[in-house]
């Protein structure tokens, strides 16, 4: 009886676990049964009812559905196909003046160089074109007229050109032209200078008359080129190497990319130098000429290379200037020179007044903080500011004069004497110079080593005392090397004087050595032969030497 009980608990409890699941399955096939009776009788109604005619409609209609179906996907197709040929012309053409760009330049360059690969007989040139003053004429007339001046020099360009060579845009004033079947050099000199005339002429926008210039790079086809990025790279340094020298054109010499090699080695070693502290000062003495003893030094920078030694400035200063280092470079400089001079003045007392100029690029005046930089670094060294001088060239002054003149107000407060350097070289105007709140003009040297030439140069190294005497300034003349250049600058009552005829540039320790032993080089003249005094002729055009009987 138990085992009967066991049993019938187990198969009411197997009903009750599963009669959820099969009440739901006959429910889902009763439902699809129905279902498909329903779907099936109207189905038989309509096949027995409908006239043919509405099927026929409905058949039409289904068509017509199709078709306006096919025709959105051909107008999708065809804006697709409109989209890709837009992005395809986006990314070969310039979106200003509608010319190829740079990718459809190289493109096209490449299969150039395949060609001559393969066709000894075929050569062309590649020309790179950079505006003159572009830049200039842009920020001063605005972005608009500029976009209109690179539209018309576009159009000049092609009319320069055939219909079968290359005018491209690649970026601002930058343009690429590829020659086709022209390699010879008098055949590529008649197209550049067709060019150059071209875009010499006046430009006539907005009832303006707009005059530029081009540097063109100029790169010949050869074996020696296996991609389009070569002769473009080439063609890019030889345009740079025309807009240095100011040359209109230049055709591209192997020695300009060793070069362009030597100066980028440069730029890397100037940056790790900077932090390596490679650099060191040598000093100038600068002499009084009444007493013939030192008044001061200029400081100037030397490199000590690890591998090339003793790097002299004008190796690495031009490209610091390029690369903005010189900056950086500046400041260490300014600090290293305030610490010395401070150390000497502490052990010698009896320079107290001895001064020291350091050179100051014209990029500082693009720096808003260079007044407080140098506050601050003769806070650090405890230096009079009134015994520290700052050197700046005449034409640095003169790129931005307004905003230099009001750098060097602000720097004239703090306490520091200032000196126009290499004056007569730049395109000073009196109407600035007056303005400028200066201390002191210095001689070019170039003025100075030729004033026994017979040349002007004497007139003008007078000139420049007279207009500093006007002016109450004081005057260094530098670069002497003769005794013959000494006195004729005591007679024109030059105040102070340095060059080799005194010291080259020494390091520190030897630079200390004329404090420690108070140099008089009054000896000097003493050498002087007195049969070989200056005469100088105040009717003529220049100063000369001659004996005095």
């Amino acid at each position: 009886m138990a085992m009967v009980s066991l049993c019938v608990l187990k198969f009411i409890y197997a009903i009750d676990t599963t009669l959820p699941i099969v009440i739901l399955g006959i429910i889902g096939i009763a439902g699809l049964t129905a279902l498909a009776f329903r779907s099936d009788e109207p189905a038989r109604e309509t096949d027995e009812e409908e006239p043919n005619s509405d099927r026929a409609e409905l058949a039409e209609k289904h068509i017509q559905e199709l078709q306006t179906y096919i025709s959105e996907q051909d107008k999708n197709t065809q804006a697709l196909r409109e989209k890709k040929d837009h992005f395809k012309h986006a990314a070969f053409h310039d979106p200003l003046t509608k010319l190829p760009n740079r990718n459809q330049f190289i493109d096209k360059l490449n299969m150039w160089l395949k060609k001559s690969k393969e066709d000894p007989e075929f050569g062309f040139t590649v020309l790179s074109l950079d505006l003159n003053r572009f830049k200039i004429i842009n920020e001063s007339l605005g972005h608009s007229l500029g976009d209109t001046l690179i539209l018309k020099v576009a159009e000049r360009l092609l009319s320069s050109v055939r219909e079968k060579d290359l005018v491209a845009r690649f970026s601002g004033d930058e343009f690429g032209i590829l020659l086709n079947r022209v390699s010879e050099p008098e055949d590529v000199n008649a197209c550049v200078e067709l060019i150059v005339q071209k875009l010499a002429e006046p430009f006539d926008i907005d009832k303006r008359e707009i005059f530029t210039s081009v540097s063109v790079g100029i790169v010949a086809s050869g074996p020696e080129y296996e991609k389009a990025e070569e002769m473009l790279r080439d063609a890019d340094i030889a345009m740079y190497h025309g807009k240095k020298h100011e040359k209109s054109y230049v055709l591209f010499d192997p020695s300009m990319h060793t070069r362009a090699v030597t100066l980028l080695q440069i730029e890397t070693d100037l940056r790790q130098a900077i932090e390596r502290e490679e650099f060191c000062a040598y000093y100038q003495p600068i002499v009084d000429l009444k007493s013939m003893k030192l008044m001061g030094f200029e400081s100037l920078i030397r490199w000590n290379h690890p591998t090339r030694g003793l790097v002299p400035p004008n190796d690495f200063i031009p490209v610091s200037e390029v690369t903005n280092l010189i900056v950086p470079i500046t400041i260490w400089m300014l600090r290293q020179s305030c610490s010395q001079l401070v150390e000497w003045k502490r052990k010698y007392p009896e320079a107290e007044d001895l001064m020291v100029s350091v050179n100051l690029s014209g990029k500082h005046f693009a720096q808003h903080d260079l007044v407080q930089q140098v506050k601050n670094i003769l806070i650090e060294t405890n230096m009079d500011p009134k015994h520290l001088k700052l050197e700046i060239t005449e034409s640095a002054v003169m790129d931005s004069a307004e905003t230099a003149i009001f750098m060097l107000k602000r720097l004239r407060e703090i306490g520091v004497q200032l000196s126009i350097d290499d004056f007569g070289t730049g395109y000073s105007s009196l109407s600035y110079l007056h303005r400028f709140p200066i201390n002191t003009l210095k001689i070019d040297r170039s003025f100075v080593g030729t004033m026994e030439d017979r040349s002007e140069n004497g007139e003008i190294v007078r000139t420049i005392i007279a207009l500093a005497k006007a002016l109450k300034l004081s005057v260094i003349a530098e670069g002497i090397e003769t005794v013959h250049q000494l006195h004729q600058l005591q007679v024109l009552n030059c105040e102070y004087a340095q060059g080799y005829l005194f010291s080259r540039p020494v390091p520190k320790g030897q630079a200390e050595d004329l404090l420690r032993n108070a140099v008089d080089w009054s000896d000097v003249l003493q050498k002087y032969d007195e049969n070989h005094m200056p005469v100088i002729n105040h009717e003529l055009p220049t100063l000369e030497i001659g004996d005095v009987s």
